[in-house]
């Protein structure tokens, strides 16, 4: 049986016949097989260059979606304030409305109790002087 020395030699030179003869046979798939460690390391690139897009698109997604929930809260604040702003605006409104009717109530009676007694109806004066107290 021939020793590890003696065969590695025969190994190396069939190989190099071997690959001599694919490249006259075949040349484009000899160039194609010397391309591969090349094409391997522009694959592993192209992966961890696209991990990286893939982690900064996630950390912009997650930052986007935190301006999102602060503006919505913020917007969510304002409409709070801006109802409560209303609220009070038609409570003033109200009560507004409601001293104008006493004012104009008020004028009625002074109106007819400044007037000349002759021209004065007694119970026109009556029922104004009742729908001011009543107001009250």
């Amino acid at each position: 049986m021939p020793t590890r020395r003696e065969v590695e030699p025969v190994k190396r030179q069939l190989r190099a016949g071997a690959r001599r003869l694919a490249e006259q046979l075949a040349p484009t798939v000899m160039a194609s097989i010397s391309d591969v460690p090349r094409l391997r390391a522009e694959v592993r690139q192209a992966q961890q260059r696209a991990a990286t897009a893939t982690k900064r698109t996630m950390a912009l997604r997650h930052r986007v979606e935190k301006l999102e929930r602060r503006r919505h809260a913020a917007a969510e604040r304002q409409i709070r304030q801006l109802q409560d702003r209303v609220a009070s605006l038609e409570t003033e409104l109200r009560l507004e409305r409601q001293l104008n009717r006493h004012v104009a109530e008020v004028i009625d009676v002074v109106q007819e109790v400044l007037l000349p007694a002759t021209s004065r109806d007694d119970d026109l004066l009556r029922e104004a002087l009742d729908r001011y107290r009543d107001s009250f």
